[in-house]
């Protein structure tokens, strides 16, 4: 298992190694062996199956290929880059700044799931206000957005009724203006530049928010 997070680990970094700031990279097989040091039928290899994990996208062009990591490969990336940083970095908290939007309603339908309220209560120590506050992430915390949702967090089961099925869900504590509060993720989703964040009180009263509004989130660590 180690070996096969490793061969997509270092075949994804070789080629945003290459691609450097631009989203795409013109490369062949033959390149992508010789900048690998392995055998032009293992870097085939290697992005045939990158391909079929949804890792990258390819447009063929003669004999070279128009290659683009998707955000799925990304975070891969990311999460070996977080790893690292915690066995070698000491952060105690992380901060994230954004803007304050309304969502759908759908926090609101979920958080009040009586599984879900029962692990909230367990693992944070409240039952959280019935609906979420949704923030969408200044481009600057992006890449820390990125690392929080690739690490483990506070594992929410999921569970099952008779009509549906109910996913797990991580969550990270943190304070968003001095008050109490949790970010939560689906633990299997695609990348959303939007955080929902719960907490014991309703945040848009206690700290009189509006849409628009930017507001900053320390998420508690250590991250180490």
């Amino acid at each position: 298992m180690a070996e096969y997070l490793n061969f997509r680990y270092w075949a994804i970094k070789a080629l945003k190694s290459i691609a450097g700031s631009r989203s795409r990279v013109s490369i062949s097989s033959g390149e992508l062996a010789r900048y690998m040091g392995i055998s032009q039928q293992s870097a085939s290899r290697m992005i045939l199956e990158l391909l079929k994990q949804g890792l990258i996208t390819r447009q063929m062009n003669g004999r070279r290929q128009e290659i683009e990591i998707t955000p799925k490969g990304l975070e891969i990336l990311l999460k070996e880059y977080t790893d690292l940083g915690i066995l070698l970095e000491k952060q105690a908290k992380m901060n994230l700044s954004g803007i304050v939007q309304s969502g759908l309603g759908e926090g609101r339908y979920y958080i009040s799931r009586k599984f879900y309220v029962i692990q909230f209560q367990e693992k944070l120590g409240y039952v959280p206000y019935l609906g979420t506050l949704n923030v969408r992430i200044d481009q600057s915390s992006e890449l820390s957005l990125r690392k929080l949702r690739s690490m483990d967090g506070i594992h929410i089961d999921g569970f099952v009724t008779e009509d549906r099925t109910y996913g797990p869900v991580k969550c990270f504590t943190g304070k968003i203006g001095g008050v109490q509060c949790a970010v939560i993720f689906p633990e299997r989703s695609v990348y959303s530049d939007v955080m929902e964040i719960i907490s014991p009180v309703y945040l848009r009263e206690k700290l009189s928010l509006a849409d628009g509004q930017r507001v900053a989130v320390e998420i508690e660590g250590p991250f180490n």
